[in-house]
């Protein structure tokens, strides 16, 4: 593609924002990513299994550097030691995946820090197990 070096540049620029907001303590990241710390926030799995399938095959395709796949290993592990549950008909479920958010829509979308955090979280929301799914199978590339 013509612009693909300006696409690699925006996946790198983007992984290394991302990055920076990357819960230390389970490497997953919060709802509101630049606010983890803020009363109501919490750490979502949609997001982490995004930046999880991103960086691993950006990685896997030589876009991104070592750390990002070190990064992606550190999500994995948050989401298997925080996110999954066991059930007791002998599934699993990925937990905490924000049912729905976006922009627009006024009064109902408004971008505030109040909308996304109070929006409905459910488990196995397939935004975050598709995802999920896809960078368990890059990261085992």
């Amino acid at each position: 593609h013509p612009r693909r070096a300006e696409v690699v540049e925006l996946l790198q620029k983007l992984s290394a924002g991302m990055l920076r907001w990357q819960d230390s303590r389970t490497g997953l990241w919060y709802q509101v990513v630049d606010h983890g710390e803020r009363e109501g926030n919490y750490l979502e799995s949609s997001v982490s299994a995004m930046m999880m399938y991103t960086y691993a095959k950006g990685y896997n395709k030589g876009y991104l550097g070592r750390k990002y796949h070190k990064a992606a290993d550190k999500v994995l592990d948050g989401l298997i030691a925080h996110r999954i549950v066991a059930n007791e008909d002998n599934t699993i479920s990925l937990t905490y995946c924000c049912a729905v958010s976006g922009l627009g829509g006024n009064p109902y979308r408004d971008g505030s820090f109040e909308y996304y955090v109070n929006e409905r979280i459910r488990n196995n929301d397939g935004k975050a197990t598709g995802p999920f799914i896809l960078g368990c199978l890059e990261l085992g590339r």
